[in-house]
């Protein structure tokens, strides 16, 4: 006797097959989204981390201590001050506590904390010509770029990603920095 072969699916097996796939698509997608969470949020820490950083050593030395904001490039590097000069001007000569390289964060060049933009919005007590940099004095408090100038009243940093927005935000009376 000949055996018949039945080869093919059902329609309830191929609608099973279907049922699973949707319901692993629907598992999937918060957590891709998710991931554009985590490097926003990763490159808010790297921002808020360089101007804690900052201030931390301007109180550690009793030396003016800061960070030099720049948006177009998506970076931030922790500098001392050359006093000597009118304005100061920064020197790129402050070392990054856990990898002993200059604190030079450039959220560009890291993958996994990118972003699609990044701007500063920044008021001041007075007069600022550099807002792109700011000292901290040997007690923490934050002031223009311009040789120890204009007081810091408030400092956020907008980091973009996609729809998404996190604001890092360094306050002018005590020097505490917060994303939002």
């Amino acid at each position: 006797m000949k055996e018949v072969c039945n080869q093919g699916f059902s329609l309830l097996e191929l609608l099973l097959v279907l049922m699973v796939l949707g319901i692993v698509v629907v598992a999937a997608v918060p957590s891709l989204s998710s991931g554009d969470q985590k490097r926003l949020e990763l490159a808010a820490s790297e921002i808020a981390g360089a101007m804690r950083y900052a201030r931390s050593e301007a109180l550690r030395t009793g030396e003016p201590r800061g960070f030099q904001l720049q948006t177009t490039e998506t970076r931030i590097r922790v500098v001392s001050a050359d006093t000597s000069s009118n304005p100061w001007t920064p020197r790129y000569d402050v070392e990054h506590p856990g990898v002993h390289n200059f604190y030079d964060i450039d959220l560009a060049s890291r993958p996994s904390a990118g972003i699609d933009g990044m701007s500063r919005d920044a008021v001041f007590r007075g007069n600022c010509n550099n807002s792109d940099l700011i000292f901290f004095d040997a007690g923490g408090m934050p002031s223009c770029g311009d040789n120890g100038g204009a007081l810091v009243d408030q400092y956020d940093v907008t980091l973009s990603f996609g729809s998404q927005s996190r604001v890092v935000s360094l306050h002018g009376i005590t020097g505490r920095v917060t994303v939002q």
